[in-house]
């Protein structure tokens, strides 16, 4: 790929990765063995079924996230957090308010315009020349970013490993270049802000230290190195009434397998996770395999800018995030769909399941292995607000559901008070389910009627059954062509072809284990 045109100067402090770690876990001692602790991040949701947007939302969000505060950790200070945050839909009018007040520009209508929080390195310098190369990507892509504004905060309450990384906070609100466009295309709105959040992700941060929580015209992140009673106390738009929204999900995070930093924390972009992805590493491979061959009508020439999908130093929460996200905003997959093709539930052995499903699930497999826990991941895009739970089943989801059209769902029970008769249902996810509230239709969709839905859009069953092929087709065909399917080390070419040497075959890897295989 071409380097890009959109270059900022090196500086000897680059690499400011943030690694300050929380704590360790104690070696064993007496009847204390350290392979049998169990730790899970905290996560939930609530949402207004019909989409109807207060500021009650975020208080009562405030309350699930800070009654989560055991879930998550803490370091040798107390106010030194693993990570914590909130995802909430655009507060269209608090902006408008803001931004007409504050900077002095008008916001065009609701959906016509994105904005999102950015970490900049602590430094004037470095964030205007960032700003300065975020602006000439985003001119590049058709975009324009209308103007800036500070977050504020309240760095005060910070302990020292979370003060000493803490970023600028910056919002960037975007719109299309074109104002003449004969009609506002949404899809390609969200196409270019995408490109807009890779290509500046992976061009900023080969200079300086930069992340992006969230760029969209629907959802908004607020996150950082921060203990769960301190997001608010941090964030003093989230205490603002004029802050409205339909749905809120949080996030107190356990650092399990990655140090505490600023970009770690969650929710992502479109999901938060707890958990653990036990095949990792498979999946990013498989993931970077394909970027060789992948294709994208909707990105055109674009696509390139794209990589890597996944993005480098990020954890397993991050990783499941980035390719979620490619999937959705290619336009082919809604949200739940792309949910459902990255954590299936066990349909091999099933005879219970509907056809249907099982060849969805089959399709699904050719194309992106499963990304298996322990893992919940709560999601939302605005529209959908959800839940899923991997098919092993080892981590807790609790939902509640009022007869004021809210639906609570967290890790646990009792994350905030709810008055006995106002619940009209309550239960728990199960292995491979998926909880769903779509907010444009006002209703919770069940799980089953999503993934036959989805299961008859198109003909799975007749795709796999004609494009699939099994040993056993080969076997076949060979034996009806008539050729000998006996193999001998001539054939192999052991002393003479360059590629067995270059992948390390030797003669004794070919004799003994090879050759019996294949035969």
């Amino acid at each position: 790929m071409a380097p890009s045109p959109f270059e900022i100067p090196p500086q000897d402090d680059a690499n400011t990765n943030n690694t300050s770690w929380a704590g360790a876990i104690p070696v064993a001692q007496g009847l204390y063995n350290p392979e049998y602790e169990k730790d899970a991040c905290g996560v939930g949701f609530i949402v207004h079924i019909k989409g109807q947007r207060t500021h009650k939302i975020v208080s009562n969000a405030r309350n699930i996230l800070c009654n989560m505060t055991h879930r998550g950790a803490v370091g040798s200070d107390t106010r030194d957090g693993d990570g914590a945050g909130i995802m909430t839909g655009i507060p269209h009018q608090f902006f408008v308010n803001e931004t007409s007040r504050e900077l002095g520009f008008t916001l065009p209508p609701e959906g016509q315009y994105a904005v999102g929080n950015l970490f900049f390195k602590n430094d004037a310098e470095t964030t205007a020349e960032s700003k300065h190369v975020f602006e000439k990507i985003a001119t590049a892509l058709h975009l324009k970013v209308l103007g800036w504004r500070v977050v504020p905060r309240d760095s005060s309450i910070l302990g020292p490993a979370a003060k000493s990384k803490e970023p600028e906070i910056q919002q960037p609100f975007v719109v299309m270049a074109s104002a003449s466009r004969r009609k506002f295309d949404e899809k390609y709105f969200e196409r270019q802000l995408f490109v807009l959040r890779k290509h500046a992700t992976h061009t900023i941060t080969n200079k300086k230290w930069f992340y992006i929580c969230s760029l969209s015209n629907k959802n908004i992140v607020y996150k950082g190195q921060l203990t769960p009673s301190q997001v608010y106390a941090y964030f003093h738009d989230l205490n603002n009434v004029q802050y409205t929204t339909h749905f809120a999900l949080v996030h107190s995070r356990f650092s399990t397998n990655t140090f505490p930093s600023w970009d770690r924390a969650q929710p992502m972009r479109w999901a938060a996770h707890n958990g653990e992805i036990n095949t990792l590493r498979g999946n990013k491979n498989w993931m970077r395999s394909r970027e060789g061959v992948m294709k994208s009508e909707f990105f055109g020439d674009e696509l390139d800018l794209l990589y890597p999908i996944i993005e480098e130093g990020g954890s397993d929460s991050a990783a499941f995030d980035n390719v979620l996200e490619l999937l959705v905003v290619n336009g082919v997959l809604s949200l739940p769909e792309a949910v459902m093709m990255m954590i299936p539930e066990a349909w091999q052995n099933n005879p219970l399941m509907e056809e249907e499903k099982k060849a969805f699930y089959q399709w699904a497999a050719s194309l992106m292995e499963p990304w298996d826990g322990p893992a919940l991941f709560t999601f939302s895009d605005g529209r959908y607000c959800g839940a899923s739970l991997d098919r092993n089943g080892l981590r807790p989801c609790r939902f509640y559901i009022t007869s004021e059209d809210i639906m609570l769902c967290a890790s646990e029970v009792g994350t905030t008070k709810i008055d006995p008769e106002l619940i009209v249902q309550k239960g728990r996810l199960q292995p491979g389910k998926m909880l769903l509230v779509d907010t444009v239709e006002g209703r919770v969709v069940d799980d089953r009627e999503l993934k036959l839905n989805t299961a008859s859009r198109q003909s799975f069953k007749q795709w796999v059954e004609e494009q699939r092929v099994t040993l056993q087709d080969v076997l076949t065909k060979t034996k009806e062509s008539g050729k000998d399917f006996s193999i001998t080390l001539d054939d192999t070419s052991v002393h003479t072809d360059p590629r067995l040497k270059a992948f390390g075959y030797s003669f004794e890897q070919l004799n003994l284990l090879m050759i019996p295989m294949v035969r």
